[in-house]
């Protein structure tokens, strides 16, 4: 059941296509520089919903079928370990047929930063509705299944997750935001 409003009767009565245009990329000399753990977890919290929010949808193994990922929150405290970093993220996955909501989910997901490896994400398996390939940011477990997801408030243990991430610069200033966290779990920072 959609979540959203209908639209006004003066809507156009098909669905309309909108693509958004990225931001022009970054120089060096803009990219933002995290000075501590802490400017890193205030820009992961207000960057990843908004650069989440601003992905095209992605095509879904069914024709006519889109889906889109959005991370509501994302949220970071101490863990069990040394300096340790708890990141806790929430996300909605929405799913399309044929241009109208069909289905709504909630995807939470928690791991310590220090058991996992960061790094960029291309899926040459999934691609956005303009037929791009899907990037991110993914997290792989050293280890196991150390990350701990709940689909709909049914838990797992899964061995890696990831965060779409279209926009280059965001994507970049995201993995250089976690990569400082990585290392300040390390050193205590």
């Amino acid at each position: 059941m959609p979540a959203f409003a209908p639209p006004p009767a003066s809507a156009a009565p098909y669905p309309l296509m909108e693509r958004v245009v990225p931001a022009p990329a970054q120089t060096a000399a803009d990219a933002p520089e995290f000075q501590s753990r802490d400017d890193a977890e205030a820009y992961l919290a207000r960057a990843i919903p908004l650069a989440t929010a601003g992905n095209p949808k992605y095509r879904g193994s069914e024709p006519g079928v889109l889906t889109q990922w959005l991370t509501k929150t994302v949220k970071f405290s101490p863990s069990a370990n040394p300096n340790g970093i708890l990141v806790s993220t929430s996300e909605i996955y929405l799913e399309f047929r044929n241009g109208v909501q069909s289905a709504t989910a909630t995807h939470d997901v928690e791991f310590t930063i220090e058991d996992v490896r960061i790094s960029e994400r291309t899926d040459d398996s999934t691609l956005t509705e303009f037929g791009e390939k899907a990037l991110g940011v993914i997290f792989n477990c050293q280890a196991g299944k150390c990350i701990h997801s709940r689909w709909n408030g049914a838990a797992s243990n899964v061995d890696w997750s990831d965060i779409s991430i279209q926009d280059p610069s965001l994507r970049a200033n995201i993995l250089k935001a976690f990569q400082v966290l990585k290392q300040a779990s390390a050193v205590g920072g």
